[in-house]
């Protein structure tokens, strides 16, 4: 399940955000869309999960 965690600083006002759950280019596309609304980072690290590729299933059935 998708999940997106902010941590803000109240002394300092920044706000780290943290997206779970949303591997690969997805997880480019949804850190893209925050930035939309939460501006530019200060950093922007990626996780281990985003570096795993999502696995691709092929079904192989009856020639027709």
């Amino acid at each position: 399940m998708a999940e997106i965690e902010f941590t803000i600083d109240t002394e300092t006002g920044s706000c780290e955000t943290k997206i779970n759950g949303i591997q690969g280019s997805s997880c480019e596309k949804t850190a893209r869309q925050l930035r939309e609304v939460l501006g530019t980072p200060t950093t922007d690290r990626k996780t281990a999960e985003y570096h795993v590729t999502p696995a691709v299933r092929r079904r192989v059935g009856p020639r027709e």
